[in-house]
């Protein structure tokens, strides 16, 4: 049988209640609960009454039950426990009647067993009040001093906590203050992640405080702050930049131009190397010293890239890097702004201006190309390369207004120095050159233009000073190096020359020849050294420049002076030209040499065909003024054809003109070559004999026998002069009458001299005069003696002049009349 009870807590409870404070009346509840069970396991109350009164017998029970009462005590329910004990006895005690009525012997022994506990009972009872009296008067005391415990710990719990408070707000304002400090020592990056620390955990422990409210909303204001001041210092750090930028270009210059010096040395020493450019493949891997440069750290100079790291860092860390990467790119621009100048200009004695402005861009471009290297967050290679194409066109656009300005070539020579060294060490840096190449290729052509101007300026002053006489020269000094310059081949070894000596062009043709050569090395010098995009057109532009120059300069002026009326300076323009049609064969070997590019066709110049052009006009000319000279003499030849009067001497006009002709081959026509000199022998001895031939035609009605022996007097004499031409001077030459010269003995020597080329001209005209001199006309009738010695008569010509010479007065002879059914 089990029974609960419910006992209120006496008031000796309530104090010991009050020792645990922290303990709520439910748990005192539970408490007393467990105390009661704990005493039925140890009475055993569901156990049998003979069990129990067996487990009385020792004393165990007594130490079992000492917890429970110590329990008691402390919960202060000692009369709780008692009350319960003795409802437990009276409960035994019925059950012990109960048993002790069915069985009296088991009956006895519980009733001694009984006497026994109830004894023991009393005794613990009495043990038990005397104990709670001791407690209940050591409790007072105990509980007097627990409440002063209990206040003095609420106190110092307040305490700590207020503590605690302020700990940990003086640790934010200290934060702060450190935060601020950081700011102003611009530790922008440590003072962010203290800010960011101070935000995410520290200002959650003040939040309750309004102090803690302003710092939060303070904490945007020093955000904003860190951001200004970085980009204050960004901006510092730019203009500091802009300061050393020249200074980095000019570094970057000096490392091609060592460069370009290395390779030269290197292409000196393997001349196959010469189609190979600086920055090609061949020389970057050639080049051992190229990847030790650095141009922003160096001996002389060193570019702290800190500050824009960091600037870069802090607004990523802030949420910003967007609207950094639009500021620092606007500020680039600015920055371009200020390298670049609204306007340029140098002289032909001063180009510093340029190489500074080439310098700024250099280096300034080089920080770009460093920071797109470093920082692709910030700086996109495109961003790059649209500000350095932006720069490109600026540069070109300042460039080209001063270029009418310059009034001398060694001027753009620099310019093309400056720019080609500009052009090389952006390539470098991978920079795109192909627009700078086609600005190259643009200054090359005004290069050109202005070197074609000056030659033609000079070249005019030369044609106006030139004698048009065959150069005399004096020293072997100065024939060596005219030889050398003029592609003039002599025909004997330098050494066997005695000066003075003459050789056959004018003075016109080696200045020509040596501005020539200095116009090509000039225009070799411009392209020298610096690749370019589109192989091939600087030797195109080249090749049509010079073609130009030798077409519409030299060989047009020469050209344009073959109007003059001058037999000795046409034909010295004549040897001219032929020497500048060697000269532009030579440059067109030249040119396919020196090229530094492989051609898909070899370089060709128009002016050879040009100039023999113009010396087959030269001839023509040459033709023409002897023809006209000899015209003028036939002009004045007055022949009698019906006198008969026989002469003894060549007519006047004869003389004078074969006088001409002596001249003409001994001076004029003599530096002509003997191929040319045949040709104008041969056209002006044609043109004679045919003027002559008119002159007989053309006789009265009648020819007389006296006037056509002085007639045939005046062939013979030119015949003779004729037969004589190929004579190397007029002292060889016998062109004096003989009085027993007759036409049979010329006959005899015309015969003899058949083969003579120049002679063969007078053919006809021989012919004719030998069929009217002959005393039988009517062999002419004869086909096998007309082919054999009258082949060239034309039939009209022969009827017509022997109706001249046998015409009678009034009535046509005998042998006019069977000459004329003959015919």
């Amino acid at each position: 049988m089990s029974s609960t009870l419910t006992i209120a807590p006496s008031s000796t409870a309530g104090h010991v209640s009050g020792t645990t404070a922290s303990t709520a009346s439910n748990s005192s509840e539970d408490r007393t609960q467990a105390m009661m069970q704990h005493l039925e396991q140890v009475l055993l109350l569901n156990s049998d009454p003979i069990s129990l009164l067996n487990s009385f017998e020792g004393d165990d029970y007594l130490e079992q039950l000492a917890p429970v009462v110590e329990e008691a005590i402390n919960a202060n329910q000692v009369d709780l426990l008692v009350d319960r004990l003795a409802s437990i006895t009276a409960q035994k005690e019925t059950e012990v009647q109960k048993l002790c009525n069915s069985n009296q012997h088991e009956y006895t022994k519980a009733v001694k067993q009984l006497t026994k506990v109830k004894q023991s009972s009393e005794k613990m009872r009495a043990s038990v009040l005397n104990i709670n009296q001791n407690l209940q008067q050591s409790g007072q005391a105990l509980v007097a001093r627990n409440k002063m415990l209990l206040d003095s710990q609420g106190a110092r719990k307040n305490i700590d906590e207020a503590s605690a408070a302020l700990r940990q707000c003086l640790n934010v304002i200290n934060m702060t203050n450190k935060i601020h400090e950081m700011i102003e020592q611009k530790k922008y990056f440590g003072a962010l992640k203290s800010l960011d620390d101070l935000e995410t955990n520290h200002l959650q422990e003040v939040a309750q405080f309004e102090f803690g409210q302003i710092i939060r909303k303070s904490v945007p204001v020093m955000q904003a702050t860190i951001k200004a001041d970085v980009i204050a210092d960004l901006q510092v750090w730019l203009t500091s930049v802009r300061k050393v930028v020249p200074q980095i270009g000019r570094m970057a210059f000096s490392m091609t131009e060592l460069r370009r010096r290395r390779w030269k040395k290197k292409v000196d020493q393997k001349p196959e190397l010469r189609f190979y450019k600086l920055n090609s493949a061949v020389e970057l891997a050639m080049d051992d010293d190229h990847d030790e440069f650095d141009p922003l750290n160096n001996d002389s100079i060193h570019v702290d890239l800190t500050p824009f790291y960091e600037s870069m860092h802090i607004c990523s860390a802030l949420g910003v890097l967007d609207e950094f990467r639009d500021n620092y790119a606007l500020s680039r621009i600015k920055e371009q702004d200020a390298i670049l100048p609204p306007s340029l200009e140098f002289t032909d004695d001063d180009i510093a201006p340029l190489e500074s402005l080439l310098h700024g861009a250099c280096g300034f471009a080089i920080v770009e190309r460093v920071t797109v290297r470093r920082a692709y967050r910030v700086r996109t290679p495109e961003s790059v390369n649209e500000l350095w194409e932006s720069m490109c066109k600026r540069i070109a656009h300042l460039i080209d207004p001063v270029l009418p300005t310059l009034r001398n070539p060694e001027t753009l020579l620099r310019v093309r120095t400056l720019l080609g060294l500009f052009i090389q060490t952006m390539e470098s840096y991978e920079f795109s050159v192909a627009g700078l190449h086609s600005y190259m290729l643009s200054l090359f052509e005004n290069y050109s233009a202005f070197l074609k101007q000056r030659f033609a300026e000079e070249f005019q002053q030369t044609v106006m000073e030139d004698d048009y006489m065959p150069m005399k020269i004096n020293q072997r000094e100065l024939y060596e190096k005219i030889v050398n310059i003029s592609w003039y081949k002599p025909g004997k070894e330098a050494s066997k020359i005695k000066f003075p000596c003459l050789l056959p062009f004018s003075q016109v043709y080696p200045l020509s020849c040596a501005e020539i050569r200095n116009f090509v090395n000039q225009h070799y010098q411009f392209s020298d050294e610096f690749s370019e995009q589109n192989p091939g057109q600087i030797e195109a532009t080249l090749r049509a420049s010079l073609d130009e120059l030798l077409v519409k300069v030299v060989c047009s002026t020469l050209s344009d002076r073959l109007r003059s009326s001058n037999r000795e300076e046409i034909v010295q323009i004549y040897i001219n030209l032929e020497y500048f049609e060697i000269a532009a064969i030579e440059l067109e070997k030249m040119l396919n040499e020196s090229t530094t590019v492989h051609l898909d066709e070899p370089i060709t110049l128009q002016a050879t065909g040009a100039f023999s052009d113009a010396r087959k006009l030269a001839e023509k000319r040459i033709f023409e003024l002897v023809n006209s000279k000899i015209d003028d003499f036939l002009e004045i030849a007055d022949y009698d054809w019906e006198t008969n009067t026989e002469g003894n001497a060549p007519s006047s006009y004869l003389s004078d003109m074969v006088n001409f002709l002596e001249t003409l081959v001994d001076s004029t026509l003599v530096n002509l070559p003997r191929s040319i000199t045949s040709f104008i022998y041969f056209d002006a001895f044609d043109h004679l004999a045919t003027k002559l031939l008119d002159l007989l035609l053309n006789a009265g009605r009648r020819i007389s026998k006296a006037a056509l022996l002085n007639f045939n007097r005046d062939i013979c004499y030119l015949e003779n002069f004729v037969a004589n031409i190929g004579s190397s001077s007029s002292k060889k030459r016998d062109v004096r009458w003989n009085d027993n010269a007759n036409a049979r003995t010329y006959k005899h020597r015309s015969e003899e001299d058949a083969d003579n080329s120049l002679l063969t001209t007078f053919t006809e005209l021989r012919q004719t005069i030998d069929l009217l001199l002959s005393p039988n006309v009517e062999e002419y009738n004869n086909t096998e003696i007309r082919m054999r010695k009258y082949g060239r008569v034309k039939p009209q010509n022969a009827a017509a002049l022997v109706e001249k010479l046998f015409a009678p007065p009034a009535t046509p002879s005998r042998t006019m009349k069977r000459f004329r059914r003959a015919g």
